[in-house]
């Protein structure tokens, strides 16, 4: 198959970081449109590439018959534009989270698959280059099985989640946790966000290896003051391994494990830190680490976009592009499946559901609570006046509306 013809569905702060990704893999995409309900954003999308801007995904579709579509529009209307791709045949990739609700998306993967459709959730956290390298020293045996994984971080939870869960390589049977809420006075953060209340929670995950993930999470981006608390520990049977836990932070890492010597003195662990190699115009080539022979002598990752432009901190969602494009190619399964995305976000929810029972753990997986999906309801009616579900094209065609 040639280059797909790639759609980008939403061209706001991120979905401009999709288009410049998408244009940037010349061997996987010839990207032939942009879409987004304003205008004036839709056009200046196009207008970077020289191609054609609407602002009706109905429109695009049958006009231009893309191979792939890109959908980053705000995540109240994900599964508007993902069922409406599914039930037109398109593969697409869709945003995090996936949907706000268990309900919708059980509702879009159903449609994927009736459809045999490709859905891949963009959940670019565990494809960083250093998560990446992290998961390859886990996978060798470097620190021993990882039983424990802590990580504090400052935003949203399902991308600490999904990387605790690939460390762990296991599957997650319950979340406790803790919340706390207090007012602020209002603000606006870099990202153009409104705040007038911060949130605070800490989840306690157990897998069903019997290992334990703890995540803080909350929505302080580093306002106010506050000390961003950013961390990654993951603990093995030998060793540990440190990073930063924000995906767009680099250096400082390191594997501080112990040698068979070095626990028969007591178990005091070395420290070996992470290393970069660059190319000659700064583009990374790999993240290594020298280790004893003993223990494997040097283990590496090696960017396999180094001959490219792409810089570290876009090689995540590279990766994730990439693989939409790879799994409607050769006809395989995502990097990142719908299902993935929906077990990042059930452990989420798990944990708000925890917080209202007074702590208790809640079991997964979980069923759709019939509660949540007609508060959804609720909620986006009042907002977009149509019901989110009953109608998919007409909610489509008011969702996409300027306004």
């Amino acid at each position: 198959m040639s280059r797909l013809k790639y759609a980008l569905i939403g061209h706001g702060r991120r979905g401009a970081a999709h288009l410049s990704t998408a244009a940037t893999l010349k061997d996987a995409f010839e990207v032939v449109a942009v879409c987004d309900a304003h205008p004036e954003s839709a056009e200046a999308g196009a207008a970077k590439l020289g191609v054609k801007a609407y602002t009706d995904v109905r429109k695009m579709v049958d006009e231009i018959a893309p191979d792939v579509c890109d959908v980053v529009v705000p995540v109240q209307l994900h599964h508007i534009v993902s069922c409406y791709l599914s039930r037109r045949g398109i593969p697409h990739n869709v945003e995090t989270g996936l949907a706000p609700t268990l309900g919708l998306m059980d509702m879009m993967i159903a449609d994927a698959t009736e459809n045999s459709v490709k859905l891949q959730t963009s959940e670019n956290f565990p494809f960083v280059p250093v998560e990446q390298f992290v998961c390859k020293l886990i996978q060798e045996g470097v620190i021993g099985n990882v039983h424990k994984c802590y990580r504090l971080f400052s935003t949203t939870g399902y991308h600490g989640l999904a990387a605790i869960r690939c460390r762990m390589d296991a599957n997650p049977r319950a979340v406790s946790s803790v919340g706390h809420t207090m007012p602020v006075t209002p603000y606006v953060d870099r990202a153009k966000r409104d705040f007038n209340r911060e949130n605070l929670e800490f989840y306690a995950v157990d897998f069903d290896n019997g290992g334990l993930g703890i995540a803080m999470v909350g929505n302080k981006n580093g306002c106010l003051g506050r000390n961003k608390l950013v961390g990654f520990e993951t603990c093995g049977e030998r060793g540990t391994i440190i990073t930063n836990g924000n995906q767009s932070a680099t250096g400082g890492e390191t594997v501080n494990v112990c040698t068979d010597e070095d626990l028969l003195n007591g178990g005091k662990a070395q420290t070996y830190e992470f290393q970069r190699e660059y190319s000659e115009n700064g583009i990374l080539r790999r993240i290594f680490v020298e280790l004893p022979a003993s223990l494997g002598g040097t283990v590496e990752w090696i960017n396999p976009y180094h001959g490219t432009t792409i810089a570290e901190s876009g090689i995540s969602l590279a990766t994730m592009l990439d693989g939409i494009a790879r799994a409607v190619r050769e006809d395989t399964k995502p990097l990142w499946t719908g299902e993935m995305g929906r077990a990042d976000q059930e452990m989420v929810i798990a944990a708000h559901r925890s917080i209202q029972v007074n702590r208790q753990p809640v079991e997964l997986p979980l069923e759709a609570d019939p509660a949540e999906e007609e508060a959804f309801d609720r909620n986006f009616e009042a907002q977009f006046g149509v019901h989110p579900r009953d109608d998919i094209e007409k909610a489509l065609q008011v969702n996409f509306k300027a306004r």
